[in-house]
């Protein structure tokens, strides 16, 4: 899932959703006048605080928005302290007013733009603001003034980065040297060059998620989870999805599964394996369970010895704030929508995402472009967060009933390719990864708990979403919690889980490798007949 902001926000669909709660508010008004007389009087208060220079801003001390020295100034100080004063009692308020819970988070999120929006590091009394203009006689303001007409003439509404050619696909990102050796409708199947003299003799087919390029896994060689795979003495094969069109919009979860069912038969067949591990990430983990429960509702014959997953939700009910304001009229607007286009276009998504954090995603760049008249930096990770992607209608639709219905909590609750769903039935071996500060996939909703058969380990590590798949050995601060996945709730098991200093990737390696068959000489790959790695798919605009 996307960490940036990218396009416009789908304001169309969420907007009736958001109205809802401004009526429920004003209704409020009506209904709890003491309770709003008291949150005015509490502001009142802060505010006089504010204006004698008495609040405590020590919360504000590892926000790098005010790090500049300049903010202990008077002005800057005072400004600070009367935007903090109306937000201190606004938790109070929010939490007594009667109101559903869907509109109290569509109204919370309101706040949190405007409190964004708000901030005095918007301003001119931003002191790092102020230090540019003056130093350079009022040049960074016109080059902020340039850039902001040229934005909005060009359409881009939110500031952007550069994109320019410092970071090239298969030169400087998704650089790991391998072979294309299938392509079909839905996908490509690279297999990578050994790095080791030897290999373990079932490989590792890795499953992405639909939703953006595949390469976050394979970024720069210092943060590559491909290559050090490949540096442990594994085999591996990537599926490289393709970027949909609207002629391609009936491709639901069955059609994927189906798909990376196909990858596997072919991954096996290509290293003369009779089995292989699998790995899947986020809705490529949803994909990848999926195939192993049809595998094992189908009798299939068993082609897995083991799977991982990392950040993939097991438990589908998804209480983010992205799901919380997006209500029923949103998302049948969404529905009609990428039905009648054919795809979601992962603009208006990405945009969606980058308003969950507005003061890191969208003002924060704002000022660095408008206001400091500055090119934002381009760096491997922006490069992938722009690099767009389509979901075709019918996998929109299908993971919308996910989330709907959560159906992979009961058995037989949801039917793939003619056979019954059941996640307890499979036996296989897993191991599993979430991230503390996951604000896509909570990380209790990937504890497999009671829903997954199987011998199960469960990881916790310390970052996001994104953070937290690029974690190499020596990443500084890196720590995470581990234990077998036998608690029912994720309570019990966090009491029970031992804390490990450093990276998870080793003990993830480690633990596949005790999964992937005896070491024996690595293989020297011909060409596929479809050109090197990364692939063309990748690449489709």
């Amino acid at each position: 899932m996307p960490e940036h902001p990218h396009g416009r926000l789908p304001t169309t669909t969420i907007g009736a959703d958001v109205s809802s709660s401004l009526l429920a508010l004003l209704r409020s008004l009506i209904r709890q006048p003491c309770h709003h007389a008291d949150y005015l009087r509490r502001s009142l208060s802060k505010v006089l605080q504010a204006l004698q220079g008495r609040l405590d801003l020590s919360t504000l001390n590892d926000d790098p928005r005010f790090t500049h020295p300049g903010w202990q100034a008077a002005l800057p100080q005072r400004a600070l302290q009367l935007w903090q004063a109306w937000q201190l009692p606004l938790a109070d308020w929010l939490d007594g007013l009667e109101v559903a819970e869907h509109e109290r988070a569509q109204l919370r999120w309101l706040l949190v733009q405007l409190a964004a929006a708000a901030s005095p590091s918007n301003s001119l009394l931003n002191p790092e603001v102020a230090e540019a203009a003056r130093q350079s006689r009022g040049q960074s303001l016109c080059r902020g003034g340039h850039n902001l007409w040229s934005d909005l003439a060009s359409g881009r509404p939110f500031a952007q980065p550069n994109l320019d050619t410092s970071h090239l696909l298969g030169r400087d990102i998704a650089c790991s040297p391998g072979r294309v050796i299938a392509r079909h409708a839905e996908f490509e199947l690279i297999c990578y060059q050994p790095l080791t003299d030897q290999v373990h003799d079932k490989p590792l087919l890795i499953v992405p998620p639909p939703i953006n390029r595949f390469y976050l896994l394979d970024l720069t060689p210092d943060t590559s989870l491909i290559r050090y795979a490949l540096q442990q003495g594994l085999q591996v094969y990537l599926i490289s999805w393709r970027n949909p069109n609207p002629s391609h919009c009936n491709w639901g979860l069955a059609r994927y599964v189906s798909a990376s069912q196909r990858a596997l038969n072919e991954c096996l067949l290509h290293s003369a394996s009779a089995q292989a591990t699998l790995t899947g990430i986020c809705s490529g983990g949803l994909i990848a369970a999926l195939l192993c429960a049809w595998q094992a509702a189908s009798d299939h014959t068993r082609q897995l010895s083991a799977f991982s997953l990392l950040v993939t939700p097991l438990d589908t009910r998804l209480q983010t704030d992205v799901m919380r304001l997006s209500g029923p009229a949103t998302r049948q607007r969404l529905r009609q929508r990428v039905w009648r286009d054919g795809y979601l276009d992962a603009r208006s998504s990405g945009a969606a995402f980058g308003w969950m954090r507005p003061e890191q995603l969208v003002w924060t760049p704002a000022v660095t472009r408008y206001a400091l008249g500055q090119e934002l930096k381009q760096n491997p990770v922006t490069t992938w967060g722009h690099d767009h992607t389509r979901l075709p209608a019918q996998l929109v639709e299908d993971l919308f009933d996910l989330l709907d219905r959560d159906p992979l909590g009961l058995p037989g609750n949801l039917q793939l390719n003619g056979e019954p769903i059941d996640l307890g039935a499979v036996t296989l071996p897993s191991w599993h990864l979430a991230a503390r500060r996951d604000h896509i996939v909570p990380w209790q909703n990937t504890y497999p708990g009671t829903r997954l058969g199987g011998e199960k380990v469960f990881n916790l590590c310390h970052s996001g979403h994104i953070q937290g798949l690029l974690c190499p050995p020596g990443h500084p601060r890196a720590h995470f919690q581990h234990g077998n996945a036998n608690a029912v709730s994720t309570d019990d098991w966090l009491a029970s889980a031992s804390t490990v200093q450093g990276s998870w990737w080793p003990a993830w390696s480690t633990w596949l490798k005790q999964h992937s068959g005896e070491l024996v000489d690595a293989p020297v790959h011909t060409d596929g007949g479809h050109g090197p790695a990364p692939g063309l798919y990748v690449q489709q605009q």
